[in-house]
């Protein structure tokens, strides 16, 4: 059912009141539903969508903007982002900010608050470059992030498609089921980044360039974006780029560490979620041993790299996120947690009470504010759907690749059943 907060103010009050009217007479005695009526009276108190974003329908036409046919110019400056601008300099909350705005309300840090310190030396020259409708007048970027397309070699259970290709492999497994469409849906290929054309396009606005991040899929899977790095070495300005990289620790980047070396400074984020065989079936199908040989050969450079491990916490890693942290800081690396919130099926809410009693009661090693963030993610009220949804999704991926999660992941071991395939 669609949220009524997507209506327009005068409707949205009638529809509340309707439904009050007609559920107010059937709660009269019921005490342990009495609150219904509070919540729906709390309803009519907080803004619609449109008095919260004002401007979000002007970028949300639909746009179908492509790297492989729209210049960079044209997707700089197309309606949704210039919508997005226009609301910062105006002082409204841009819609596509309100992950970070919700988490800073629960006292919890968040990226933007991140960004705004990062950047905030930037903002005396973006404001001039920028008209009042939110088109830039000038296109040269500062900050580049290049996620490179789906090319990867794991298939990582909380991944979909559109970041791995080797997803692939188990669509069929989800053929007829509630999740062949949306999150799982393929209708787009493009190998943008195979095109040197492009690379050509994106370093000539790269005049003032400070910060260039690289994501994938797996970036050093990726050869063709070497091109643009060196680019930046022979013009000379790669002394003074920051360079950034996300990889899934599955491989030792022979080549691209020459390049790096040109950089001011390296940053390198490794993709790990768990240890061990837990890690094998949360990012299917990695070798540990593989991931710790070239582990220990990055390490090697941390007088050059500086070095962070990165947790993506799911319903499958967070029974385990506290042993995690301690093998991070045996391998003195910083770690940095990212909840997932989409596909809605392995947020960390969903899993049962006791299940979180436990995780709490059993903390040693994580610090005061990364267990802040995990009650509150732990907290949220969960979608019992979604709860269903997360035990068929695992009994399918479970079947596809022949795997049983309690075999990898033992606290889920009590709720085997739940995994089964029933009956008909």
């Amino acid at each position: 059912m669609m949220c009524p907060q997507v209506l327009p103010r005068v409707l949205y009050n009638e529809v509340l009141d309707d439904i009050i009217d007609y559920i107010k007479p059937k709660l009269i005695g019921n005490e342990k539903h009495s609150n219904w009526i509070e919540c729906l009276e709390d309803l009519k108190n907080r803004p619609t969508f449109q008095e919260q974003y004002p401007n979000w329908e002007e970028g949300s036409d639909k746009e179908h903007l492509f790297l492989s046919k729209d210049s960079l110019e044209s997707i700089t400056n197309s309606k949704r982002f210039k919508a997005v601008r226009k609301d910062m300099m105006n002082g409204v909350k841009p819609l596509v900010c309100q992950k970070c705005f919700k988490y800073e309300d629960q006292g919890v840090g968040s990226k933007r608050q991140e960004a705004n310190t990062l950047y905030a030396k930037h903002i005396k020259d973006c404001l001039p470059n920028t008209n009042p409708d939110g088109s830039l007048i000038k296109v040269n970027y500062k900050y580049v992030e290049l996620r490179l397309g789906t090319v990867c070699n794991l298939k990582c259970t909380t991944c979909n498609p559109f970041s791995s290709n080797r997803w692939h492999q188990d669509l069929p497994g989800l053929k007829g089921t509630e999740f062949e469409n949306d999150y799982y849906k393929v209708d787009i290929k493009t190998e943008w980044y195979r095109d040197y054309k492009f690379y050509d396009e994106l370093y000539s606005k790269c005049d003032n360039l400070q910060e260039i991040w690289i994501n994938g899929g797996e970036p050093t899977l990726i050869k063709e974006h070497a091109y643009f790095l060196e680019k930046f070495i022979e013009d000379g300005s790669s002394k003074d780029i920051d360079l950034h990289y996300s990889l899934n620790c599955t491989q030792f980047p022979d080549k691209f560490i020459e390049i790096w070396k040109n950089f001011k400074n390296i940053r390198i984020h490794l993709s790990i979620d768990d240890i061990e065989e837990r890690n094998y079936y949360v990012r299917f199908p990695s070798d540990w041993n593989q991931i710790m040989k070239s582990l220990n050969k990055i390490l090697k450079y941390r007088d050059i790299f500086t070095l962070e491990l990165c947790q993506t916490v799911s319903c499958l890693n967070v029974f385990n996120i506290d042993n995690f942290k301690k093998f991070a800081d045996d391998s003195n690396l910083f770690i940095a947690h990212n909840y997932v919130h989409y596909p809605d099926h392995m947020h960390v809410s969903l899993i049962p009470d006791e299940m979180k009693a436990k995780i709490l009661s059993n903390i040693k090693y994580l610090e005061e504010h990364e267990i802040h963030k995990l009650k509150v993610e732990l907290d949220r009220k969960p979608n019992l759907r979604d709860a269903d949804r997360f035990y068929s999704f695992i009994r399918i991926m479970d079947r596809t690749r022949n795997v049983k999660i309690y075999d990898y992941l033992p606290e889920w071991e009590p709720y085997k059943d739940k995994f089964k395939i029933k009956a008909i």
